[in-house]
């Protein structure tokens, strides 16, 4: 028990001076930032653009175009395009 004892007290005689470091500086005592800094305020909303719809073209077109390219969905060829000569 008395080994325990001495132990705790050592461990404590060692660890209060890092408590004592570990306090903040006072503000008073800071030099490093200037009196008059140059800070300023800009607003998050600053550059903010309100929604606005955007305007659609003939889907019907959009979708003849797509469709006349020739690559099918995604690349696949599509029943009216016959497979490439090799291909499983």
């Amino acid at each position: 028990m008395k080994t325990h004892l001495k132990f705790f007290a050592s461990a404590a005689a060692l660890g209060i001076p890092m408590f004592a470091a570990a306090q903040a500086t006072s503000p008073a005592s800071n030099d490093s930032i200037p009196a008059s800094s140059s800070l300023r305020y800009e607003s998050a909303f600053a550059d903010y653009k309100p929604y606005s719809d955007i305007k659609t073209g003939d889907w019907k077109a959009m979708n003849n175009a797509v469709g006349n390219a020739g690559g099918g969905h995604t690349g696949h060829a599509m029943a009216t395009n016959p497979p490439a000569a090799g291909a499983p």
